[in-house]
């Protein structure tokens, strides 16, 4: 049990109710996944008009490309995660965990890799079960017109979207959080 400003003890909450850093981890999660994938879209009509322009690639070389771009986020957490606990750690020293080391130079480490990789995992798994939740409340029955009926680009359909998306997102990373700490527990015994 934990106590309240006032001295009175409060029952600790369930492990399974994500904890407002799982909720943050998942807005920013969400947010940067929106903004990269506006960004791949751009970066990848300019990439393939260049490309046309000057040689005609083989379509093994496109796949390729699209393999890397579907992967990126994985690199764009990983970099993202070092660089921000370099700056928290600057500027805000108690923020910092003690189980977590700092690496130094450039590059992440091992805890920034595992970042990327899961929140990669988090955002496939979270859009996937968002998209499939929407779909099982569409008026649609045909998967044809359910992807035109997402292609349609309504707000409300983005928006209930997204905020599915953040929960389901919210849970996952209250999950890895759960088992990292009976991790470390189990390690300390």
């Amino acid at each position: 049990m934990t106590n309240s400003p006032r001295g009175i003890p409060s029952p600790p909450s369930p492990s399974w109710i994500p904890a407002p850093r799982a909720w943050i981890s998942a807005v920013a999660l969400v947010l940067l996944m929106l903004a990269w994938q506006h960004a791949i879209a751009y970066l990848w009509v300019i990439i393939s008009l260049l490309i046309n322009w000057w040689v005609h690639l083989p379509p093994k070389f496109w796949y390729l490309l699209s393999l890397f771009a579907s992967l990126s986020p994985i690199f764009l957490v990983a970099f993202l995660h070092h660089w921000l606990h370099k700056l928290m750690d600057n500027f805000f020293p108690e923020t910092r965990l003690p189980e977590t080391e700092t690496v130094p130079g450039v590059f992440p480490g091992v805890m920034s890799w595992w970042q990327g990789l899961y929140g990669w995992l988090v955002n496939v798994l979270a859009t996937t079960i968002a998209y499939s939740i929407i779909a099982l409340f569409s008026p649609q029955t045909e998967l044809f017109n359910i992807l035109s009926w997402f292609t349609q680009r309504t707000v409300h359909l983005h928006t209930a979207t997204i905020i599915i998306q953040i929960i389901i997102a919210a849970g996952l990373y209250q999950f890895e959080y759960v088992v990292h700490q009976r991790l470390i527990r189990a390690a300390r015994r």
